[in-house]
Protein backbone atom coordinates (compact mmCIF):
# COMPACT_ATOMS: atom_id res chain seq x y z
CA UNK A 1 0.00 0.00 0.00
CA UNK A 2 1.29 3.47 -0.84
CA UNK A 3 0.66 6.84 0.74
CA UNK A 4 1.67 10.35 -0.29
CA UNK A 5 3.60 12.45 2.22
CA UNK A 6 1.58 15.50 3.17
CA UNK A 7 1.88 18.39 5.61
CA UNK A 8 0.13 18.01 8.96
CA UNK A 9 -1.43 20.51 11.34
CA UNK A 10 1.42 20.12 13.88
CA UNK A 11 -1.08 18.63 16.36
CA UNK A 12 0.52 15.16 16.53
CA UNK A 13 3.38 16.36 18.73
CA UNK A 14 0.97 17.89 21.24
CA UNK A 15 -1.05 14.71 21.67
CA UNK A 16 1.89 12.29 21.70
CA UNK A 17 3.50 14.25 24.54
CA UNK A 18 0.39 13.97 26.73
CA UNK A 19 1.47 11.63 29.53
CA UNK A 20 -1.64 9.41 29.44
CA UNK A 21 -1.14 8.69 25.72
CA UNK A 22 2.64 8.45 25.92
CA UNK A 23 2.56 5.89 28.76
CA UNK A 24 0.14 3.68 26.84
CA UNK A 25 2.28 3.84 23.69
CA UNK A 26 5.22 2.59 25.73
CA UNK A 27 3.24 -0.11 27.56
CA UNK A 28 1.03 -1.43 24.74
CA UNK A 29 3.14 -0.76 21.65
CA UNK A 30 6.55 -1.12 23.31
CA UNK A 31 7.44 2.11 21.56
CA UNK A 32 8.71 5.44 22.84
CA UNK A 33 7.51 7.57 19.95
CA UNK A 34 9.17 10.59 18.44
CA UNK A 35 6.96 13.59 19.30
CA UNK A 36 5.31 14.06 15.93
CA UNK A 37 3.58 12.10 13.18
CA UNK A 38 4.28 11.40 9.53
CA UNK A 39 1.09 12.14 7.61
CA UNK A 40 0.28 10.13 4.48
CA UNK A 41 -2.61 10.76 2.14
CA UNK A 42 -4.38 7.55 1.06
CA UNK A 43 -7.66 6.53 -0.55
CA UNK A 44 -10.60 7.38 1.73
CA UNK A 45 -11.73 3.75 1.55
CA UNK A 46 -8.55 2.71 3.38
CA UNK A 47 -9.57 4.90 6.32
CA UNK A 48 -13.11 3.50 6.24
CA UNK A 49 -11.74 -0.05 6.28
CA UNK A 50 -9.48 0.65 9.27
CA UNK A 51 -12.47 1.99 11.18
CA UNK A 52 -14.10 -1.44 10.84
CA UNK A 53 -11.00 -3.42 11.86
CA UNK A 54 -9.97 -4.07 15.46
CA UNK A 55 -6.48 -2.87 16.32
CA UNK A 56 -4.43 -2.25 19.45
CA UNK A 57 -6.45 0.17 21.56
CA UNK A 58 -5.01 3.21 23.31
CA UNK A 59 -7.74 4.14 25.76
CA UNK A 60 -9.27 7.59 25.93
CA UNK A 61 -9.39 9.59 29.16
CA UNK A 62 -10.53 12.84 30.71
CA UNK A 63 -7.93 15.37 31.84
CA UNK A 64 -8.58 18.85 33.20
CA UNK A 65 -12.16 18.58 32.06
CA UNK A 66 -11.16 17.74 28.48
CA UNK A 67 -12.16 14.39 26.94
CA UNK A 68 -9.42 12.75 24.88
CA UNK A 69 -10.56 10.00 22.51
CA UNK A 70 -9.50 6.42 22.00
CA UNK A 71 -6.82 5.66 19.38
CA UNK A 72 -6.60 2.46 17.32
CA UNK A 73 -3.08 1.38 16.34
CA UNK A 74 -1.89 -1.03 13.64
CA UNK A 75 1.75 -2.19 13.48
CA UNK A 76 3.44 -1.52 10.15
CA UNK A 77 6.80 -0.78 8.58
CA UNK A 78 8.20 1.88 6.29
CA UNK A 79 11.59 1.27 4.67
CA UNK A 80 11.92 -1.77 6.94
CA UNK A 81 11.52 0.35 10.09
CA UNK A 82 8.74 -0.56 12.51
CA UNK A 83 6.07 2.06 13.04
CA UNK A 84 2.38 2.26 13.88
CA UNK A 85 -0.57 3.53 11.89
CA UNK A 86 -2.83 5.57 14.18
CA UNK A 87 -6.56 6.02 13.80
CA UNK A 88 -7.69 8.56 16.42
CA UNK A 89 -11.34 8.33 17.37
CA UNK A 90 -11.78 12.09 17.11
CA UNK A 91 -9.84 12.58 13.89
CA UNK A 92 -11.56 14.65 11.21
CA UNK A 93 -9.19 13.45 8.45
CA UNK A 94 -10.98 11.51 5.71
CA UNK A 95 -7.90 10.39 3.80
CA UNK A 96 -4.89 10.90 6.09
CA UNK A 97 -2.97 8.17 7.92
CA UNK A 98 -0.93 9.31 10.93
CA UNK A 99 2.26 7.33 11.50
CA UNK A 100 4.38 7.22 14.66
CA UNK A 101 7.83 5.69 15.12
CA UNK A 102 10.78 6.02 17.46
CA UNK A 103 12.51 8.38 15.05
CA UNK A 104 11.51 11.33 12.89
CA UNK A 105 10.72 9.38 9.69
CA UNK A 106 10.44 12.49 7.54
CA UNK A 107 13.93 13.61 8.51
CA UNK A 108 15.53 10.14 8.58
CA UNK A 109 14.48 9.31 5.02
CA UNK A 110 14.57 12.89 3.70
CA UNK A 111 10.87 12.78 2.83
CA UNK A 112 9.20 15.75 1.23
CA UNK A 113 5.56 16.59 0.59
CA UNK A 114 4.39 14.70 -2.48
CA UNK A 115 6.77 11.74 -2.04
CA UNK A 116 5.22 8.27 -2.35
CA UNK A 117 5.90 5.90 0.55
CA UNK A 118 5.17 2.16 0.73
CA UNK A 119 3.53 0.94 3.94
CA UNK A 120 3.44 -2.75 4.86
CA UNK A 121 1.37 -3.98 7.80
CA UNK A 122 2.94 -6.30 10.39
CA UNK A 123 1.31 -9.23 12.26
CA UNK A 124 0.00 -8.72 15.77
CA UNK A 125 -2.26 -10.30 18.40
CA UNK A 126 -5.79 -9.09 19.14
CA UNK A 127 -9.18 -10.32 20.32
CA UNK A 128 -11.60 -11.25 17.56
CA UNK A 129 -15.07 -9.77 17.70
CA UNK A 130 -18.00 -12.13 18.17
CA UNK A 131 -20.40 -12.23 15.23
CA UNK A 132 -22.93 -14.51 13.56
CA UNK A 133 -22.99 -15.41 9.89
CA UNK A 134 -24.26 -17.99 7.41
CA UNK A 135 -21.79 -20.54 6.06
CA UNK A 136 -21.63 -22.39 2.75
CA UNK A 137 -18.94 -24.96 1.81
CA UNK A 138 -17.18 -24.86 -1.55
CA UNK A 139 -14.53 -26.81 -3.38
CA UNK A 140 -12.17 -24.66 -5.44
CA UNK A 141 -11.60 -20.94 -5.73
CA UNK A 142 -14.87 -19.55 -4.43
CA UNK A 143 -14.41 -16.81 -1.81
CA UNK A 144 -16.65 -14.38 0.07
CA UNK A 145 -16.38 -11.53 2.58
CA UNK A 146 -15.11 -14.10 5.07
CA UNK A 147 -13.49 -17.30 3.81
CA UNK A 148 -12.07 -20.13 5.94
CA UNK A 149 -9.45 -22.30 4.23
CA UNK A 150 -9.19 -25.90 5.42
CA UNK A 151 -6.29 -26.42 3.01
CA UNK A 152 -3.61 -24.05 1.75
CA UNK A 153 -5.31 -20.92 0.31
CA UNK A 154 -3.10 -21.32 -2.78
CA UNK A 155 -3.84 -25.01 -3.47
CA UNK A 156 -5.97 -26.20 -6.38
CA UNK A 157 -9.15 -28.02 -5.31
CA UNK A 158 -8.88 -26.69 -1.76
CA UNK A 159 -11.81 -26.87 0.67
CA UNK A 160 -13.28 -23.45 1.47
CA UNK A 161 -16.02 -22.40 3.85
CA UNK A 162 -17.54 -19.10 2.77
CA UNK A 163 -19.40 -16.88 5.18
CA UNK A 164 -22.22 -14.48 4.32
CA UNK A 165 -24.04 -11.94 6.49
CA UNK A 166 -27.34 -12.61 4.72
CA UNK A 167 -29.26 -15.87 4.46
CA UNK A 168 -31.18 -17.13 1.45
CA UNK A 169 -28.78 -19.45 -0.38
CA UNK A 170 -29.49 -23.20 -0.59
CA UNK A 171 -27.58 -25.40 1.90
CA UNK A 172 -26.56 -22.44 4.08
CA UNK A 173 -26.31 -22.97 7.83
CA UNK A 174 -25.76 -20.65 10.77
CA UNK A 175 -22.19 -20.23 11.99
CA UNK A 176 -20.78 -18.04 14.77
CA UNK A 177 -17.31 -16.70 15.45
CA UNK A 178 -16.43 -16.61 19.14
CA UNK A 179 -14.51 -13.83 20.87
CA UNK A 180 -11.03 -15.36 20.86
CA UNK A 181 -7.39 -14.42 20.59
CA UNK A 182 -6.17 -14.23 17.01
CA UNK A 183 -2.97 -13.51 15.12
CA UNK A 184 -3.76 -10.98 12.41
CA UNK A 185 -2.08 -9.19 9.54
CA UNK A 186 -3.63 -6.64 7.19
CA UNK A 187 -2.66 -6.41 3.53
CA UNK A 188 -3.52 -4.60 0.35
CA UNK A 189 -2.43 -6.75 -2.61
CA UNK A 190 0.49 -8.81 -1.25
CA UNK A 191 -1.68 -11.88 -0.57
CA UNK A 192 0.96 -14.62 -0.40
CA UNK A 193 3.78 -12.70 1.29
CA UNK A 194 1.45 -11.45 4.04
CA UNK A 195 0.15 -15.01 4.58
CA UNK A 196 3.72 -16.31 4.90
CA UNK A 197 4.64 -13.44 7.21
CA UNK A 198 1.73 -14.26 9.54
CA UNK A 199 2.74 -17.93 9.77
CA UNK A 200 6.36 -17.00 10.42
CA UNK A 201 5.22 -14.64 13.19
CA UNK A 202 3.21 -17.42 14.88
CA UNK A 203 6.14 -19.84 14.62
CA UNK A 204 8.70 -17.35 15.95
CA UNK A 205 6.50 -16.49 18.94
CA UNK A 206 5.82 -20.15 19.73
CA UNK A 207 2.03 -19.73 19.60
CA UNK A 208 -0.27 -22.74 19.18
CA UNK A 209 -2.59 -22.65 16.15
CA UNK A 210 -6.21 -23.27 17.17
CA UNK A 211 -8.10 -22.85 13.87
CA UNK A 212 -7.75 -22.87 10.08
CA UNK A 213 -6.69 -19.59 8.50
CA UNK A 214 -9.41 -17.22 7.38
CA UNK A 215 -9.37 -14.20 5.09
CA UNK A 216 -11.55 -11.15 5.69
CA UNK A 217 -12.23 -8.93 2.69
CA UNK A 218 -13.01 -5.27 3.26
CA UNK A 219 -13.43 -2.49 0.70
CA UNK A 220 -9.74 -2.13 -0.24
CA UNK A 221 -7.85 -3.84 2.57
CA UNK A 222 -7.85 -7.54 3.45
CA UNK A 223 -6.93 -9.41 6.61
CA UNK A 224 -5.54 -12.86 7.39
CA UNK A 225 -6.64 -14.25 10.77
CA UNK A 226 -5.63 -17.39 12.67
CA UNK A 227 -6.93 -18.25 16.13
CA UNK A 228 -4.00 -18.92 18.45
CA UNK A 229 -3.10 -19.69 22.04
CA UNK A 230 -0.30 -17.50 23.28
CA UNK A 231 2.12 -18.33 26.08
CA UNK A 232 0.30 -15.88 28.33
CA UNK A 233 -3.00 -17.76 27.93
Amino acid sequence: MRGIVTAGKKEGKKFILIEEYKNQFIKKLHLKPYPGTLNLAVNEKIIEDLKKIDGIVIDGFVKNGIKYGMVKCFPAEIYGEKCFVLLPEKSTHKNILEIIAEENLRKRYNLKNGDAVKISFLPFIKICCKYRTYALPYIGKKTSKITVFYDSPFMEGRRDLCYFYDSGMPNQYKKSFCQREIASVLFYTDVKSSYNRLNEFIKEKGYSIMSPVRKIRYSMLNEWQIEVRTKEN
